[in-house]
């Protein structure tokens, strides 16, 4: 019987583990269940691979097809694999790195970039001089979709990526045969669109040219109702008479009814409207010219504001109000973030030297010492910002060496749908001291885990061979202690696994008191090679206030270095944001101010109140620091604006790479996106 690993610290946070009951998890075919392509060689070599007695032979990949970009995890099935297999996908021979022969009778790879169209795929083993080559055997597809999942309830501002394309005006994007919305071609190979919306699962997409010509990328996008961090934002044409605006609820992705808009930064002048039942209004005035500021509330939801909006789309997700009084029923419930719409990734640890001869013992992690000591391994999903911490998973969830599997330690973990970074950390955990001991030795990681809603997607297999037996140093450069603080540097480092995803290891964090004198010392770092070649260290600094880590704090993140010599410099701290409207004191409702010296990019002040039940989120661009806002209180009809008593004001402004505030996305309102950021409090009341 399949043994259910309870889910890990870092997918419970995203909702990711999959419950008890529901639907049955259908089987995702791994390679070895799989038919590929038709074999085609020369007469004799595609004789041979069908022949069931040809102990060296290819039968098919799964999937059979990824973007032109490369970076497909495929699974290889076929025949008599060795440790010393070769593989050439389109005459481009993969790396060693990207090959991994789980068994004799399949491979996980790693695609190379190629030309879009069916490509031959060849595998040798060098011990016997064998070769086998399966005709037509991958595809690559001619664009890549970035995002490459979203929301069930639409808006999702995805971008292609074409090769050889010749995208023009005119041109129209569907997903799941669905109409994308607010098409825009960048130029010949670029493409922007906002999704529609759809039931989870995986969907292709296409794009028509005016002149007919239609391309496909099959399974490109995945819906789901997690909280990607992609939905919601900015997006659109220059503002120009018309402004479309999207509300929904961010904790069930339900569109918001009769939601109130405002667009201007008084009630007495703004621009107002009312979303239909499908959550949009589209407001139309010649006031909306350039830029205006746009406020979203609905009854039993705290609401949100942007500063200055730029473009014609505006997409929001409020958080509903935890408040008895709002309560119709049971109270919102959460478990769309995961639950039903998840799926699971079964696969096994294998450790060097156990393909031909069996598993292979856990050479590379000691012994236990004492009797209250075991070797234990744990699979947890990447984590999306470098700053989130280590969590031991609970006990349960452990492999160990007693656990079963064919050629290694088998594990099952639930997952959200989309492609998905998994890694593995091997090594003594102690678990009768306080806190629990882990100290692990040895990591895997594998990429590219396509998982699908209620679908079990076998052979994720990670090889264990990556020793964490690196140090790391680096040389803060933190600001100095003020009378409020901050007085004490927090430093955290971690493992860039692609473009926005990280291992977090248990040895990645440290904290000293300010000031700061010479450098400081990370060990336990993995080597960047093997399966983390290309790959960095990402290092982030805290600056923050009392045994709290509080405010005010100033942070630096995402700094990367593969130098594992000489010391990193850690600088570039913002100042500390002072508010001053609101402050101590009663808040008017309607004028913001605060000081910000410095460059920075994003301002995000947060308004709560009824002991943090309600917030008002109010977002401004870089350089704004007084503004004004419509006061909500008075609205007609339902209570939309904050309840009055005490308020607390949190003001963060941050630094984020590549940023254009036109282009916003919702995922670019939290710390983890963000490169540099300060923040203060204050209390008072409204």
């Amino acid at each position: 019987m399949r043994r259910w690993l309870a889910a890990t610290a870092t997918l419970a946070a995203i909702g990711a583990c999959l419950p008890g009951s529901g639907p049955p998890l259908l089987d995702k075919p791994d390679a070895a269940a799989a038919g590929g392509p038709s074999l085609g060689d020369d007469a004799g070599i595609a004789k041979r691979d069908v022949d069931l007695g040809d102990p060296f032979g290819i039968d098919g990949l799964v999937p059979s097809h990824g973007p032109w970009t490369g970076g497909t995890r495929a699974q290889l099935s076929g025949r008599g694999f060795s440790s010393k297999l070769r593989v050439w996908v389109g005459g481009t021979e993969l790396d060693p790195s990207a090959i991994f022969a789980s068994d004799p009778s399949r491979a996980a790879i790693q695609t190379p970039p190629g030309a879009p169209g069916p490509v031959d795929v060849r595998v040798r083993d060098d011990l016997t001089a064998q070769e086998r080559t399966l005709r037509g055997g991958f595809t690559y597809d001619a664009f890549v979709v970035v995002p490459d999942s979203g929301g069930t309830t639409g808006g999702t501002r995805i971008a292609l990526q074409g090769s050889g394309t010749a995208w023009q005006t005119g041109t129209t994007a569907t997903v799941g045969g669905v109409p994308c919305s607010g098409v825009t071609v960048v130029d010949r190979t670029h493409l922007e669109c906002s999704t529609p919306p759809g039931a989870p699962g995986t969907r292709d997409v296409t794009v028509t040219s005016p002149d007919g010509t239609l391309l496909q990328a099959r399974d490109a996008f995945t819906y789901s109702d997690s909280p990607d961090g992609y939905r919601g934002g900015l997006t659109g044409g220059a503002l120009a008479g018309t402004l479309h605006v999207l509300a929904y609820d961010a904790w069930v992705g339900t569109p918001l009814v009769q939601a109130r808009v405002l667009a201007g930064d008084t009630l007495a002048t703004a621009v107002r409207g009312m979303t239909s039942a499908a959550g949009v209004v589209d407001l139309s005035d010649p006031a909306l010219q350039g830029k205006v500021t746009v406020t979203v509330a609905a009854k039993c939801h705290g609401p949100i504001t942007f500063v200055d909006v730029p473009v014609d789309t505006v997409t929001v997700y409020l958080d509903p109000v935890l408040d008895p009084s709002c309560a119709a029923g049971d109270p919102p419930s959460t478990g769309g973030r995961g639950g039903l719409n998840g799926g699971e990734v079964d696969g096994e640890l294998i450790w060097p030297g156990g393909i031909e001869l069996g598993r292979a013992a856990w050479t590379n992690v000691p012994p236990p010492t004492r009797p209250s000591e075991r070797q234990a391994a744990y699979v947890v999903g990447a984590a999306g910002s470098p700053l989130q911490g280590w969590g031991l998973p609970p006990a349960a969830s452990a492999i160990t060496p007693q656990s079963a599997g064919a050629h290694g330690y088998g594990f099952a973990i639930g997952a959200y749908p989309g492609n998905q970074t998994l890694y593995a950390l091997a090594g003594i955990e102690d678990r009768t001291v306080t806190p629990p001991r882990f100290v692990p030795y040895v990591m895997g990681v594998v990429r590219g885990v396509g998982v699908e809603p209620q679908v079990r997607t076998t052979g994720a297999d990670i090889r264990m061979d990556t020793l964490l037996d690196h140090r790391v140093l680096l040389a803060p450069s933190p600001p100095s202690p003020g009378p409020r603080g901050p007085d004490r540097l927090s430093m955290q480092i971690a493992v860039s696994l692609g473009a926005s995803a990280f291992a977090i290891v248990p040895a990645g964090s440290q904290q000293a008191m300010l000031p700061v004198s010479g450098n400081l010392g990370f060990l336990g770092m993995p080597a960047l090679d093997g399966a983390l070649a290309g790959e960095a260290y990402v290092v982030s600094a805290s600056a923050v206030s009392g045994t709290t880590n509080g405010v005010p704090a100033s942070v630096v993140s995402r700094i990367r270095t593969t130098d594992g010599n000489s010391p990193v410099a850690i600088g570039g701290f913002l100042a500390v944001p002072v508010p001053t409207e609101p402050a101590v004191g009663t808040w008017g409702g309607t004028h913001v101010a605060f000081l910000a010296p410095g460059a920075w990019d994003l301002a995000v002040l947060d308004l709560t109140a009824s002991g943090g039940l309600v917030s008002w989120r109010i977002i401004a661009p870089a350089g704004r620091t007084t503004f004004d806002l419509p006061d909500l209180r008075g609205v007609p009809g339902e209570r939309l604006a904050l309840p009055s008593g005490a308020l607390d004001a949190t003001i963060y402004t941050a630094r984020i790479d590549r940023f254009s505030y036109g282009k916003l996305r919702y995922g670019q309102l939290g710390s983890g996106a963000w490169s540099a950021y300060a923040f203060d409090s204050v209390h008072g009341t409204y």
